[in-house]
């Protein structure tokens, strides 16, 4: 039976909503989207994917205080040093480090150059701190060719498994990319790129970042 127009509400006249959560990403979870639930699909109204730029210049940093902190952050960066790269020398990161803080797990993953190519011990000699990774072939092989690599991808999985403790109301997790002595200008390459997250990293994420 149709409305009549006594019944009908003019949009205008609902309570407006409010943003409260401008500092923590609320956890949103349905129970259909733990993992191993047998709770019916229907009314999820779609998957909670954060997606974010990785903001900078000479320096790049992502950070989100999440009330579920069990997440899936994947980083795509890009280390542009351009015309001030270096000449006639292999890629090398040495001059930069990547912090990292609320993750357990993380998985580099490094562009083969030959068929018979292994993982290596390390990322262009980037220094890591705040978690010990894997490293594996895989990711982009993004570059332009000017005396050598001027574009070097980053590729990398971090995963968050721990929930929250009782003391705990968020977690921050967080991810900073920038050069071990920011007042040398003699290597300092653009740094720029996206991070996806989405909750509830599975077992076969576990798997590859272990």
């Amino acid at each position: 039976m149709a409305l009549t127009p006594e019944e009908l509400v003019a949009i205008s006249d609902l309570e407006k909503a409010t943003i409260n959560d401008s500092g923590v990403v609320p956890d949103w979870l349905m129970p259909a989207e733990i993992r191993g639930s047998s709770a019916p699909i229907n009314s999820i109204p779609y998957p909670q994917h954060t997606i974010d730029v990785f903001g900078g210049l000479l320096a790049g940093s992502w950070s989100l205080k999440f009330q579920n902190p069990l997440q899936r952050v994947v980083c795509d960066l890009e280390i542009y040093h351009g015309e001030n790269a270096p000449l006639s020398t292999p890629p090398d990161l040495s001059a930069l480090q990547l912090t990292v803080a609320g993750f357990d797990k993380a998985v580099i993953f490094c562009p083969a150059k030959t068929a018979t190519d292994t993982a290596p011990d390390n990322y262009l000699n980037l220094a890591v701190s705040g978690i010990t990774p894997k490293y594996k072939l895989g990711g982009k092989r993004r570059f332009l060719e000017q005396s050598g690599m001027v574009v070097i991808p980053l590729t990398m999985i971090l995963l968050s498994t721990q929930p929250l403790t009782n003391q705990e109301t968020n977690r921050a997790l967080s991810v900073t990319l920038k050069r071990k002595n920011e007042s040398q200008l003699n290597t300092a390459p653009v740094i720029s790129g996206m991070v996806y997250s989405n909750p509830l990293p599975s077992a076969r994420d576990i798997a590859q970042a272990s």
